[in-house]
């Protein structure tokens, strides 16, 4: 006689096998997706949205510096003649202290020319080296950034006047967009490579459990 109760019993050991080989395929299928797209995320992290982001904050740390700077000395200057009406006490006052500001002004303009322009342009070449890696969000904000560096270069080699340069907008302000989508980015891409080894180690632990 058969021995339906073993029969059944080997059947539903087959089936739960057969699950359990197309579970674990699927698994492995599903991490080895994941780290694909990991390697990509952590590529466009640390080989486009991680650089520009630490160059724009060294600019912007320099930037807000500079603008304090300013704003202080200004202030001083100012209370330096606060109550002084007599021209003579007036001059005396600009001679013995201007040298100081100005030097102050002067640091200013050659930290402009010689390292915050020159981080720009190297943002810039490192936007179009490393564009594989961009978003289109991000690329949508390429000209902008081209014609903001170009209109400083042609300001610095005395080749544009100021006023032409006034006009065509050479503000920073015309960089925000582009630096908010370089932020979210950046974290968009962080949360990605943080979220996913979880949710693939608790696919692992219940598969084990």
């Amino acid at each position: 006689m058969l021995d339906w109760p073993e029969i059944i019993k080997g059947g539903v050991s087959a089936g739960w096998g057969l699950i359990g080989v197309v579970a674990g395929s699927w698994l492995t299928g599903r991490h080895q997706r994941i780290e694909r797209r990991n390697a990509r995320f952590k590529e466009q992290l640390l080989e486009f949205y991680a650089p520009l982001r630490a160059m724009r904050a060294d600019i912007k740390a320099k930037s807000d510096l500079r603008v304090k700077v300013a704003a202080i000395a200004a202030g001083e200057w100012q209370q330096k003649f606060a109550g002084i009406s007599h021209p003579e006490a007036k001059k005396q006052i600009d001679e013995r202290a201007w040298a100081g500001y100005e030097k102050l002004q002067q640091y200013s303009d050659d930290q402009l020319k010689s390292e915050i322009i020159p981080t720009y342009r190297k943002m810039l070449e490192h936007f179009m080296s490393n564009m594989g890696y961009a978003e289109e969000s991000t690329i949508a904000h390429y000209p902008a950034f081209v014609e903001f560096v170009e209109i400083w270069n042609r300001f610095l080699g005395n080749s544009l006047p100021r006023e032409v340069a006034e006009k065509l907008s050479q503000a920073e302000k015309t960089l925000y967009p582009l630096y908010d989508d370089i932020e979210k980015n950046a974290r968009r891409l962080s949360a990605k490579l943080n979220g996913e080894p979880w949710l693939w180690q608790k696919a692992v632990a219940w598969w084990s459990s």
